[in-house]
């Protein structure tokens, strides 16, 4: 492994054996490693990939330029959020650079308003707690002063890091599809959903991997008319809320809904109606 170039006191920019640029982070590295020899990797403590997108040299070009205080602390951060989630490691980038940004529009007193912050609260609670955690984290170590919006969008960070394709795009229309799915069912039944019931966590879980397998082209398609045609009979409010989403998804995403997801989408919707209604029973 050779070094290409020196980003603080403990991150080099290298390239490995198979022309692989990776970014590895140790205690004093800069001072272990000179530009364009072979370093010592027993020094190393962790390695960040660059895989091949256009945003790579511009990761680097954001990590040289922050001050090496502020990228310990976000890595710290990171560390404690994997604690609880699994994250891909390409998160160091993405948050340093969005991170970076961030404070930089707090010195110049400049806010943006997260429009999506209390959707985040409400199907990511975990992220949005580990959001709160860094950016208290964030204001006491560095001294500065970002407010509790910026946990939202640290936790978009985290929800990302956690797919398989990485997409901020796609993890923001998830977050607004499960809020606009969401008010259509109590709209259908002029309730407000009980967020601590068992249902409606099983719900947002079903509906996070439905929403999932839109956006992958993953839906399921087995047969089970004669369960379907026995829902639709017997939950009529439940099959016309059900097909209302897939209006919706049709019109959101030009993609037409199996009856299998129907049906599935029927079972949840009756189990947390007929659990507001006081009058839960078999399915």
């Amino acid at each position: 492994m050779r070094v290409i170039k020196i980003l603080n006191n403990s991150l080099l920019l290298t390239k490995d054996e198979q022309g692989q640029e990776m970014i590895v982070m140790g205690k004093g590295l800069a001072f272990k490693g000179k530009v364009g020899e072979r370093m010592d990797e027993e020094h190393i403590q962790k390695r960040f990939i660059l895989q091949n997108n256009p945003s790579a040299q511009a990761y680097v070009r954001t990590i040289e330029n922050m001050p090496e205080k502020h990228v310990n602390v976000i890595n710290k951060l990171i560390n404690n959020a994997k604690e609880k989630l699994s994250l891909d490691d390409q998160i160091f980038f993405t948050l340093m650079d969005h991170l970076s940004f961030a404070i930089e529009r707090w010195k110049k007193g400049v806010a943006l308003q997260n429009r999506m912050l209390w959707e985040i609260q409400r199907f990511h609670p975990v992220e949005f707690e580990l959001g709160l955690e860094a950016v208290q984290m964030l204001n006491l170590e560095l001294g500065i002063e970002l407010p509790e919006e910026e946990a939202g969008n640290i936790a978009f960070h985290f929800v990302n890091a956690q797919t398989h394709e990485q997409n901020m795009e796609r993890t923001m229309q998830s977050v607004k599809m499960l809020k606009d799915i969401f008010n259509l069912i109590q709209y259908t039944f002029d309730m407000q959903l009980n967020k601590n019931s068992i249902h409606y966590v099983r719900l947002v879980t079903h509906l996070q991997f439905f929403i999932q397998r839109l956006q992958e082209g993953r839906l399921g398609n087995s047969a089970k008319d004669f369960i379907f045609q026995h829902m639709v009979k017997e939950h009529p409010l439940e099959y016309k809320c059900a097909e209302m989403i897939k209006t919706y998804v049709q019109n959101m995403l030009d993609i037409s809904i199996s009856n299998e997801e129907l049906l599935y989408l029927m079972i949840h919707i009756a189990r947390i109606v007929q659990e507001e209604q006081g009058h839960e029973g078999r399915l």
